[in-house]
């Protein structure tokens, strides 16, 4: 795998997989992220989005949030320890962040859940 991509193993993409990592993993909450996470067997930390029309009532607001979190992820996969599962869930006060504030909020709430690397 290349290191600065974001490969298909990487991403959570079926229903179930979302819902057991909801399921079995524990919630840390961020300023403007709640962020559930879960232990796997897999060699890669993988991430799932989960937005709301509820939240999100514009597609543009939550395609924007959704490109965000994922280049957030790509950018520092390389800190994250290996075989975590994480969903990101926004809060409705994301719609305005740039994309460096959500970044500091990702990676603090990462540090939280102690999932980074000691190096």
């Amino acid at each position: 795998m290349k290191q600065h991509s974001l490969s298909k193993l990487e991403r959570i993409t079926r229903t179930c997989e979302f819902k057991s990592t909801l399921k079995k993993g524990m919630a840390y909450r961020g300023k403007t992220l709640n962020l559930n996470i879960a232990r796997t067997n897999c060699g890669v930390s993988r991430i799932g989005i989960c937005l709301r029309r509820k939240n999100f009532k514009l597609a543009t607001q939550r395609n924007k949030l959704r490109r965000y979190l994922k280049e957030i992820f790509r950018l520092n996969k390389h800190i994250f320890k290996r075989g975590y599962d994480i969903i990101a869930i926004p809060k409705r006060s994301c719609v305005n962040l740039t994309f460096s504030e959500l970044r500091n909020d990702f990676i603090e709430t990462v540090k939280k859940a102690g999932i980074l690397t000691t190096a």
